[in-house]
């Protein structure tokens, strides 16, 4: 709550908590605070420190902006600040297609994996073998504010902290009972949210003591595309993938399109398409409209149940314990299942009819029936080149298996962790902390509505008399040659349901001294204040098991990827220290010099050793302002599935550059250079090597030979406390972070790679030996895409040597005043927060074969997620003169970003060229009804700003989902929100 009658300087000390003001924060500062600072510990130090200043760029956030939000998740809240981006590693409630059920938050865009989360200074128990942590487990009711740092912290926290830390602070010492609910709906209907939680807390009589339990439950529902008129169909852009003659435009310049993988079912071999009187006819370019069937925002039910507790025996014995314990379902949906596979299917089948049957075997020049050029196939056997009825012609099915049901995966987590320690005085200006704890998380993930890939082959060869050649396991011959053919006999022989569990532990020990040596007379002779140091050792073990089932491991089936198996562990030994040397203080321009220098070797039982290192500088002239530089050396360590995945095939957005579609690209691929990379010249240019749904085929898979990523991030700005200008704060800091080694595929993408080896500016010889066209591997049709790894792929698995650099600026201004002073008695105070960030530069090389990739201001297939070059919040909130009410409206605005493939490749497209700015307003506000009842309500999106429309397959599906990018602009529409807050 905001106070008015605070000393100047206890609230210029407020509102620096790291740089980041009260105000964002929403932390109360007391009444009753003195001139006198206590020494705290803020994110990116061990050490604690008079003040509330930091050398690295700290933001707050509160449990008043969560109240002004009405957000019930910290992933949601975290996702709106400036430095987050929306990135191909994110999973968050509107990541369907893809997603793993996980709420994480990406800082920087630099992924997920490098962003370290931490509860109170201790790290979060992972939720899967890609180390990521869900956020979703900590509840916001029990959150106290959260700092996030950006930038590498590596050496203070170890491994990961390489875009930075988000550092959550729970509450503290909590006595009483608190109950608190919220319920959020949708202006146009679906994805409404529902939370209720309680917190009850007892100090012990002598006051050394207290035990906090808490408990959360959140309802989150579905909001499916078909609710949303962006989201009812598929779209593709007019201009960059054609639309067929005639059809209706929408949206500025988007046909409905969807997936050439139809209910009717076609061949890709000879480009003919079943009809309901079994008739094979030339496709006439229908497609399936996937796009209902997905969701713009995940159901989701979540428990969340805990206590943390202490006890201080004396000053020098201070138990501490934290339980977490989380189980949370999250439901993913999909159209149902697209076949696209190769079939072995028999001249003598009686579902075939005599037309289709001239089509298929006879008449079939596509290779489909040559051995040679089609695995499985025999061809004709008989007399004078004649089909017999059990010779065999390949056919590759595209087709949805409409009937069949949806593809559904639940998540659902079960996260435990304990945490227990010791802290303590030693001795005057010297302290310890030591701590050790465990945490599991128990994923079972359930898959319904897709089909056995063997048993779909097993029901097409079919004897003459309709029997199965193959009876085994109650066959049923499979009837796809015409529409709506599939009976619920077949569906009931071929159906699958899948399912797999994965169970990741972290054990974790850190022991830690804290001490002043001034205390021992160890101190500059300009400075009042000593030098303070920090040293000790952590040991880590991580561990993972995924344990699919049969069929998911082996790959059969047909409309879910394969996801193999994956075990693995590592452990890691470190030690560390920090040392702070404050050299000079109050002199003439020298308020007060500060030096800091942290240091931490980590050895892995894996991957080797590591060095990480920071130094940092502070200069306050004045009172009025300090200037503040950092340097830090972080490192980041393959995770266990980056080590130890087998390979897997996974369908990624792509384009053949040989293939029809290739005449979109920016460049053009010669057919020599096609033939020689596995094209057979019939094929060169032609519809049958164009990848469905711009989904092309790509295996993927672990390296356990990986080395740690490293970076390197420097930092410089200034903050701001004139006392001059009562209220008022200001930070600018400029940031510069680069990583090398990063973990990935040689080429990073499937389009990356292909442009590698089909560009001339690039593969200029036009050698097929080019690295690059080593990596595309075609099928006998010189395809690309497939459901097996025996299939044409392009091979993307993981190698040490991508670089990816960031830059820009970070700034927030803060004012908070009491109007009274400017004449207005009895009128009440406000405060104004203004974050935001200047993206000067977002480069990633993904070897040093390849050119520099600029992503600052674009979107797309090559970039990912928009990552706009100017973001900012603005909020602005009005205080009752009693502090019982406020009101406070906020900003959001993303300025606008280009289609990538104009910027980088030249392309030319009208349509998706360019998504404009993007201008959000929220209103909420708060009611203290008399001390123990605080009610609140909000809308969000006042103005009802819907997304941007996109074409479906502009980029991942995980982020380009629904025609627009949900993770980065406002599907829901507009929000409204309730809450309350009882307290006994």
């Amino acid at each position: 709550m905001f106070q008015t009658n605070l000393d100047k300087r206890s609230l210029r000390s407020a509102l620096l908590l790291g740089a980041a003001s009260a105000a964002v924060a929403g932390l109360s500062v007391p009444a009753s605070a003195q001139e006198t600072t206590e020494t705290v510990v803020v994110t990116g130090s061990r050490i604690p420190q008079a003040g509330l200043y930091s050398t690295s760029p700290v933001t707050a956030v509160g449990q008043q902006e969560f109240k002004y939000q009405g957000a019930t998740n910290v992933e949601s809240l975290l996702r709106q600040l400036p430095a987050t981006v929306a990135s191909a590693t994110s999973d968050n409630s509107t990541a369907n297609n893809g997603s793993g059920g996980e709420e994480n938050i990406d800082l920087r865009g630099l992924g997920s994996n490098r962003t370290l989360v931490l509860v109170d200074g201790k790290r979060l128990v992972p939720a899967d073998s890609s180390e990521g942590v869900d956020l979703s487990i900590i509840p916001p009711t029990m959150v106290d504010h959260i700092e996030v740092l950006t930038g590498g912290a590596s050496a203070i926290y170890g491994a990961d902290a390489v875009a930075g830390v988000v550092n959550v602070i729970l509450r503290k010492n909590f006595e009483g009972m608190e109950v608190d609910g919220s319920f959020t709906a949708t202006g146009q209907g679906g994805g409404g949210t529902k939370d209720v939680n309680a917190i009850l807390g007892f100090n012990s009589a002598n006051g050394k003591g207290n035990i906090t339990i808490y408990g959360d439950y959140t309802d989150r529902d579905a909001l499916l595309q078909s609710q949303r008129a962006l989201g009812k169909f598929a779209l593709h852009d007019g201009f960059f993938e054609g639309c067929l003659p005639n059809v209706p435009l929408f949206f500025g310049g988007f046909c409905h399109a969807g997936s050439t993988l139809i209910q009717e079912g076609l061949d890709f071999n000879t480009g003919l398409m079943f009809t309901p009187d079994r008739t094979a006819v030339p496709y006439d370019g229908r497609t399936f409209n996937f796009a209902p069937f997905n969701y713009y925002q995940t159901p989701d039910t979540r428990y969340t149940f805990g206590a943390e507790g202490h006890y201080e025996v004396d000053k020098m014995l201070d138990f501490y314990t934290r339980l977490t314990f989380a189980d949370h379902v999250v439901h993913t949906q999909l159209a149902p299942t697209p076949i696209i596979a190769p079939f072995n299917i028999n001249f003598g089948n009686p579902l075939i009819s005599d037309q289709e049957r001239q089509a298929l075997f006879i008449n079939n020049d596509s290779g489909g029936c040559d051995p040679a050029l089609s695995p499985g196939a025999t061809g004709p056997t008989g007399p004078n080149g004649t089909f017999l009825p059990g010779d065999t012609c390949q056919l590759f099915l595209g087709r949805r298996l409409v009937g069949n049901g949806n593809r559904v995966t639940d998540f659902e987590y079960a996260a435990y962790q304990m945490v227990i320690g010791v802290r303590g005085d030693l001795a005057p200006g010297w302290s310890y902390d030591l701590s050790a704890q465990y945490g599991h998380t128990l994923n079972t993930q359930r898959l319904t509505g897709d089909a056995s890939a063997a048993r779909f082959q097993q029901g097409l060869l079919v004897n003459p008399d309709g029997t199965c050649e193959d009876p085994s396991g109650g066959c049923v011959p499979i009837d796809i040659f015409a529409t709506d053919s599939i009976t619920p006999a077949q569906k009931d022989f071929f159906t699958l349901a899948m399912a797999a569990i994965q169970r990741t532990e972290e054990w974790d020990t850190v022991g830690s001294v804290t001490g002043d040596l001034g205390s021992w007379g160890l101190r500059s002779p300009w400075a009042k204040d000593g030098v303070s140091v920090v040293g000790g050792g952590e040991y880590r073990q991580e561990k993972s098991r995924f344990m699919p089932d049969d069929n998911l491991q082996t790959g059969n089936l047909l409309g879910f990827g394969p996801e193999p198996a994956v075990q693995g562990q590592y452990n890691v030994a470190e030690g560390f220290g920090e040392i702070r040397i404050p050299l000079v203080e109050d002199v003439p321009f020298v308020k007060a010099l500060t030096v800091h220098g942290a240091y931490r070797y980590s050895s892995y039982n894996i991957e080797g050793s590591t060095n990480t290192y920071s130094y940092d500088a502070q200069w306050a002239p004045t009172e009025d302002f300090l200037i503040r530089a950092s340097y830090q050396r972080a490192a980041r360590a393959p995770n266990i599935g980056e080590l130890f995945s087998p390979q897997a095939i996974s369908q990624l957005p792509g384009t053949d550059p040989c293939s029809a579609d290739g005449t979109q690209l920016g460049y053009t691929a010669s057919k020599t250079l096609c033939e020689a990379t596995g094209v057979p010249a019939a094929n060169f240019g032609q519809n049958a090597l164009n990848c469905p749904s711009s989904q092309c085929t790509a295996v993927v898979g672990g390296n356990p030979n990986l080395k740690p990523e490293l970076s390197d991030s420097r930092s410089i700005g200034v903050v701001l406390t004139p006392t001059f200008f009562d209220g008022f704060t200001a930070t600018v800091d400029y940031y510069n972070i680069k990583v090398t080694g990063a973990v990935g595929a040689l080429g990073g993408s499937i389009a990356a790679v292909l442009q590698g080896c089909y560009d001339p500016a690039i593969n200029v010889s036009q050698d097929p030996n080019f690295a690059f066209c080593q990596l595309v591997h075609r099928d006998s049709a010189g395809r690309i895409f497939s459901n097996s790894l025996s299939g044409g792929n392009v091979l993307l698995t993981n190698v040490n040597t991508a670089v990816i650099k960031t830059k820009g600026i970070d700034w927030e201004v803060n004012y908070q005043h009491d109007l009274a002073d400017w004449g207005m008695p009895g009128i009440g105070s406000f405060a104004v927060n203004w974050v935001g960030t200047w993206l000067d530069s977002y480069q990633q090389q993904a070897d040093p074969t390849q050119p520099i990739l600029e992503c600052k201001g674009l979107f797309g297939d090559i970039c990912g997620a928009p990552d706009p070059e100017w973001k900012h919040n603005l909020r602005l909130t009005w205080y009752s003169p009693d502090n019982d009410i406020s009101i406070s409206g906020r900003w959001r605005h993303l300025s606008g970003v280009e289609f990538d493939e104009v910027k980088i490749n030249g392309f030319f497209d009208p349509v998706s060229q360019f998504i404009p700015s993007f201008d959000y307003f929220d209103l909420s506000g708060t009611w203290q009804v008399h001390p123990g009842l605080e009610l609140r309500a909000g809308i969000d999106n006042i103005f009802q700003k819907d997304p941007p429309p996109v074409d479906q397959g502009l980029a991942a599906s995980n982020i380009d989902s629904g025609n627009t990018f949900p993770g980065t602009y406002d599907v829901l529409g507009r929000t409204f929100f309730v809450g309350a807050t009882a307290k006994f």
